[in-house]
């Protein structure tokens, strides 16, 4: 059987469905490297608007539960 995702403010601090928080932590890592690669590079802003975006995604995941 599977469960409803829901979304909201009130779900801030119940737990994540696993596969939202791996694909969040997979995006994030993706902008970290990213971002990290931009910022040597001499593209400074798109590299911290690379950082921001992984950054709000990881914490919109926490708004997902069952």
């Amino acid at each position: 059987m599977r469960r409803k995702i829901r979304f909201g403010w009130s779900y801030y601090w119940r737990p994540t469905p696993k596969r939202i928080r791996q694909i969040a932590d997979g995006i994030a890592s993706a902008c970290v490297f990213a971002g990290t690669i931009s910022s040597f590079n001499g593209d400074v802003k798109i590299g911290t608007a690379i950082f921001v975006t992984g950054f709000i995604s990881k914490v919109i995941s926490n708004f997902f539960t069952h």
